[in-house]
C-alpha cells in the first residue's frame, strides 16, 4: 500500500512540474518580446530635446507652434530646495533612493488595482517616468510596462539617484507651458526655483498629476487641496512635521501675474489642446502623456481655425467691448466671447475666450456656463413646430397666472393680444414662450435642445430644468456659447446636427496618423421645422429686437438678455456660419449690480459686436439665402385665430403663412364675431337704442388674469361687449331735426329729418338759422322736383285777413310770427307735411 501511494503521489507533482515549467517558457517567450521589441537604452535620449509640435490651420498652413523649450530652464539640483525634491518624492516615489529603478511594493499595488479593475495607474518610480517620457509610447499595455521597467533598471546602473532626480525635475510639465521646476517657479511665483518656500514648492509638485485641473491661474481652491495632499504625503514619510505642514497648508501665496502670450489665437488654442487632452487621454493612456506628446512629441495638429475670421472676431470683440471696470480680482469687466462654426462641418472656424488673454486665461466661449435669457426661446418655438404648430399659430399674449401671482411680464410691461408666433419670437414677448412651452411640454422643449446640442440641462434633483422658466432662459447651470452656436448651426444646416471640433488630424513626429476626426452627424430636425424656425428668425433681424445685427445678407438670429442685463447674447448664423457673442461680467459682487446693469446696456450691444464680425468674416463669401425644402405651402389665414379667414376678418388681420404641407389650417375663423351695439355706449344694442349699429370684434377663448394696475391686452377694446346698454332703456322720443344746426327743425327748415332721442334728450331750441324773413318754404311738390311757379314770390303768402286789408300797389309784407315748439306727435307730423322737401 505504501509503495502505491507513493506512485499516486508522483502524478500531481509531475503535472504541477509541468504547468510550472509551461508557465515559465510562457513567461520567458514574454520577456523575450518584450526586450526584442524595447527601443535600444542611449543614455544621451535623456538629455536630447524636446520635439516641436507644429499646429496647421484649415487650409494646411503652418499656423503657430507648441513646444516646451523657450520655457524650460534647466537647473541644477543643488538649487533646488530640499523640501522641494522630497515634495516629489513623498508624492510620486517614496522610496525612490531605496529602490533600483523598479519599487515591487509599488508595482504589487498597481497589480491589484489592475485586477480589482480599479486604474491601470501607479506602480511606477520616477525612474520609470523618466523613461517613458524619453523612450516609450504612452500606451497603457502590460508590454510597455514591462519594456519600461528594463529600461529603469537600465538608468539607475547608468546614472546616480540625483542625476535621475534632476533629470526628473527638469523635463516634467507644470501647466502653463512651463516644463522643469525653474520655468514653473516663474511661472507661477516669478521666482527662481531656490527661493521657493515649503507651502510654494508643495503647490507645484501637486500640479504634475493634472496640470489643467490644478493651476492656481484658474482654480487656486483645487490648487491648494492637492497641495495639502503632497504636505500630509510628506508628513508621512519623515520629511516634515505635522507643525511644519499645518503651517505651509496656511501660509498665504502669492501667485504671479499670468505674463503675455504672444501665440496666435491663444483661446483657440487652448480649447485644441483642452480638446487634444480629453479626446487622446483613452488611447495614450493618461492626461499627462498627452501634453507630452503635444509639447515633447513633434505632432502635427490639424485644425479647422481660419485665421482671416479669427483676425474678424478678435476685432470686432476688441472694438465694441465697453471701457468697463477691473474688479476685485484686478480683471477688467465685463468680458465677452465669440465663437463661430461652420453649420455643415462642424469645424470650429473663430474662437475668442476673453478680453485679454495675458490677464486671464480662462476660456469663456468654452468653459463659462452663462444664463441663455432669450435666446433659449428657438428651441420652445423648433418643438412647437415639429408637433405641427405654425408660424401663423396665435397665442394669447395677456395677463397669466402662474403659482399665484402675475407672471412672466414682457420687457416692456405690454402685452398685445391674440398674436402669431412669427410676431412673438420676432419680438421677444415672454408671455407667448412660456404659454407656448405650456402646450408643447417641459420635457419635449429639453428633449429638442439636448437633440440640438445643449448638454447642461439638469433633469433631476431639487434644483433642475424642468420648469417654466426655461422657457425665458433660466438654467440652473447655463450654456456656454460654443453650444449655443453649434445648437443654432442644427438650423442653418437644414436640422442636420454635426459635433462641433476643432481639430481634424493629428500624425505623429514620423507623419503617421495618431488620430483623425470622426465627425458625428445625425437629422434631429425635419428640414421643414428646420427652415420655418429660420423664416421666423428672420425677422428678428429684419424688424424685431435684434435689428442691430443686419448685415445686409440673409440671416436668423436671436437676442439674449438675463434679469438685469448681466448676461446679453446674440446668436445667429448665415448658410455658411453660425456664431455667439457672449458680453457679461464673470461674477455678480453680493448686493451690488455688474456694470452692463448700472449702465443698461442690453443686447443690443452683442448683435452690434456680431453684425460686425459677420461682415467681415463672410466679405468673400456670396450672400446667398437658405434652401426651402419641399412639402411647404403658403396659406393666407387670420391673424387673430391662425384659421382660415372669415368673411368678416378684416382686411388688416390677414398675412399669408408657410406650412408644414398637412398642418394647414381647413376651418375659418372662429375669433371674429358681429354683435350690434349702440352707436353712442359701445354697449350691446338694446331694443330702445336709437341708433344701433353692426361691429366686427373678436371673442377670446379664454379670459386674461386681472392685473391690479389695470394693464390689458393691446386689443382688448376689440373684445366683443359683454353688457346691454344702461344708457338707453325707454322708447325714444321722435322730432324733425335741422340737418345743418341739429337744431329743432321750422317750417323754414329745407330737408328735416325725422330722428330718434332718447326722452329728455331731444333738442328743444327752434333752428336760429331758417326762418320766414330769411328762406321761405317752397310750395308743395313731389320730392325733387322744383317750385309750381318759379316767378313767385318767396316771401310766405299773407293770410286772407291780411289780403282784405291791402291797398292796392301798396302790399305790405307781415311780421315775422314765432315759431312754437312742437310738444307732440301729432306737431311732429304737421311740421313735416308743411315743410319743403
Amino acid at each position: 500500500m505504501a509503495k502505491g501511494a507513493r506512485g499516486t503521489l508522483r502524478v500531481p507533482f509531475l503535472l504541477t512540474s509541468l504547468i510550472l515549467l509551461v508557465l515559465a517558457g510562457v513567461l520567458a517567450a514574454f520577456l523575450v518580446g518584450c526586450v526584442r521589441g524595447m527601443p535600444r537604452f542611449d543614455p544621451s535620449v535623456l538629455e536630447k530635446p524636446s520635439m516641436t509640435s507644429t499646429v496647421y490651420d484649415r487650409s494646411g498652413k503652418l499656423f503657430t507652434r507648441l513646444h516646451a523649450e523657450e520655457n524650460r530652464l534647466p537647473v541644477d539640483l543643488k538649487k533646488v530646495p530640499r523640501h522641494l525634491q522630497e515634495a516629489f518624492i513623498a508624492t510620486e516615489d517614496v522610496r525612490f533612493r531605496q529602490h533600483y529603478g523598479v519599487d515591487p511594493k509599488a508595482i504589487a499595488r498597481a497589480a491589484w488595482r489592475i485586477l480589482t479593475h480599479q486604474s491601470f495607474e501607479g506602480g511606477s518610480t520616477i525612474t520609470q517616468q523618466l523613461v517613458k517620457n524619453a523612450f516609450l509610447t504612452p500606451e497603457r499595455t502590460l508590454t510597455r510596462k514591462v519594456q519600461e521597467a528594463l529600461l529603469a533598471l537600465q538608468v539607475e546602473r547608468r546614472f546616480t539617484k540625483d542625476q535621475i532626480l534632476a533629470m526628473y525635475l527638469n523635463e516634467i510639465y507644470f501647466g502653463n507651458g512651463a516644463y522643469g521646476v525653474q520655468a514653473a517657479s516663474r511661472t507661477y511665483f516669478g521666482k527662481d526655483v531656490s527661493e521657493l518656500t515649503l507651502a510654494e514648492g508643495a503647490l507645484l509638485a501637486g500640479l504634475t498629476k493634472n496640470p489643467t485641473r490644478y493651476s492656481p491661474f484658474d482654480n487656486l481652491p483645487a490648487a491648494k487641496e492637492r497641495q495639502a495632499v503632497v504636505l500630509d504625503n510628506m508628513v508621512r514619510a519623515g520629511f516634515i512635521t505635522a507643525a511644519e505642514a499645518e503651517a505651509a497648508r496656511s501660509a498665504p501665496l502669492k501667485i504671479a501675474q499670468p505674463k503675455s502670450n504672444q501665440q496666435p489665437a491663444p483661446y483657440f488654442i487652448d480649447y485644441v489642446i483642452s480638446y487634444l487632452v480629453d479626446t487622446l487621454s483613452p488611447q495614450l493612456g493618461s492626461e499627462k502623456a498627452v501634453y507630452d506628446a503635444i509639447y515633447r512629441g513633434g505632432l502635427q495638429i490639424y485644425t479647422t481655425i481660419d485665421p482671416e475670421m479669427q483676425k474678424a472676431a478678435e476685432k470686432a470683440l476688441a472694438a465694441r467691448l465697453p471701457a468697463g471696470e477691473k474688479d476685485a480680482n484686478g480683471i477688467l469687466q465685463p468680458q465677452g466671447a465669440l465663437v463661430a462654426v461652420d453649420p455643415g462641418s462642424g469645424e470650429v472656424r473663430a474662437l475668442v475666450g476673453g478680453r485679454d488673454y495675458a490677464s486671464t486665461k480662462f476660456n469663456r466661449a468654452v468653459q463659462a456656463l452663462r444664463q441663455p435669457g432669450s435666446s433659449f426661446k428657438p428651441f420652445v418655438y423648433t418643438t412647437a413646430l415639429a408637433q405641427g404648430w405654425s408660424p401663423g399659430s396665435v397665442l394669447d399674449d395677456a395677463p397669466m397666472m402662474y403659482k399665484g401671482k402675475i407672471w412672466p411680464d414682457n420687457y416692456n410691461h405690454k402685452y398685445r393680444g391674440l398674436t402669431t408666433l412669427r410676431v412673438g419670437i420676432a419680438n421677444s414677448i415672454n408671455v407667448m414662450a412660456v404659454k407656448l412651452m405650456q402646450q408643447v411640454g417641459v420635457d419635449q422643449v429639453v428633449a429638442t435642445a439636448e437633440k440640438m446640442g445643449i448638454t447642461t440641462l439638469v433633469k433631476s434633483g431639487p434644483r433642475n430644468d424642468r420648469q417654466l422658466a426655461l422657457a425665458l432662459g433660466g438654467m440652473t447651470n447655463g450654456a456656454s456659447p460654443l453650444e449655443m452656436a453649434s445648437a443654432y448651426a442644427v438650423l442653418a444646416n437644414g436640422g442636420l446636427r454635426v459635433e462641433p471640433h476643432p481639430v481634424t488630424l493629428v500624425k505623429d513626429v514620423n507623419g503617421n496618423i495618431l488620430w483623425q476626426a470622426q465627425v458625428s452627424r445625425s437629422q434631429v430636425l425635419s428640414p421643414q421645422v428646420s427652415y420655418l424656425m429660420t423664416d421666423m428668425l428672420k425677422g428678428v433681424i429684419t424688424h424685431g429686437t435684434g435689428s442691430s445685427a443686419a448685415i445686409g445678407r440673409p440671416a436668423a438670429g436671436k437676442t439674449g438678455t438675463t434679469s438685469e442685463n448681466n448676461d446679453v447674447w446674440f446668436v445667429g448664423y448665415t448658410p455658411d456660419l453660425s456664431a455667439a457673442v457672449w458680453i457679461g461680467s464673470d461674477a455678480k459682487p453680493q448686493g451690488q449690480r455688474t456694470y452692463l446693469s448700472r449702465y443698461g446696456i442690453g443686447s443690443g450691444l452683442p448683435a452690434r459686436i456680431w453684425g460686425s464680425f459677420m461682415q467681415s468674416a463672410l466679405a468673400g463669401t456670396p450672400a446667398h439665402d437658405f434652401t426651402r425644402p419641399g412639402g411647404l405651402v403658403s396659406v393666407t389665414v387670420c391673424s387673430k385665430s391662425g384659421l382660415l379667414p372669415s368673411n368678416i376678418c378684416p382686411p388688416e388681420d390677414l398675412v399669408t403663412e408657410l406650412f408644414i404641407q398637412g398642418t394647414e389650417p381647413t376651418t375659418a375663423c372662429d375669433v371674429h364675431v358681429t354683435a350690434t351695439v349702440c352707436s353712442e355706449t359701445g354697449q350691446l344694442a338694446s331694443e330702445f337704442c336709437p341708433h344701433p349699429v353692426t361691429k366686427v370684434f373678436i371673442k377670446r377663448k379664454e379670459p386674461y388674469a386681472q392685473r391690479s394696475d389695470g394693464r390689458k391686452p393691446a386689443d382688448a377694446a376689440l373684445e366683443v361687449p359683454t353688457t346691454t346698454c344702461t344708457m338707453h332703456t325707454t322708447a325714444p322720443v321722435e322730432v324733425p331735426v335741422c340737418p345743418e344746426t341739429g337744431e329743432l327743425a321750422t317750417p323754414y327748415c329745407p330737408n328735416p329729418q325725422l330722428k330718434a332721442f332718447a326722452p329728455g334728450t331731444e333738442p328743444k331750441t327752434p333752428c336760429h338759422l331758417h326762418g320766414p324773413g330769411d328762406q321761405p318754404p317752397q310750395s308743395p311738390s313731389e320730392p325733387g322736383q322744383p317750385p309750381a311757379n318759379p316767378d313767385e314770390n318767396l316771401s310766405p303768402p299773407p293770410s286772407p285777413d291780411q289780403l282784405g286789408r291791402q291797398d292796392p300797389g301798396n302790399v305790405r309784407k307781415p311780421p315775422a310770427q314765432p315759431v312754437p315748439a312742437p310738444n307732440s306727435a301729432a306737431v311732429t307730423k304737421q311740421l313735416l307735411q308743411e315743410s319743403p322737401r
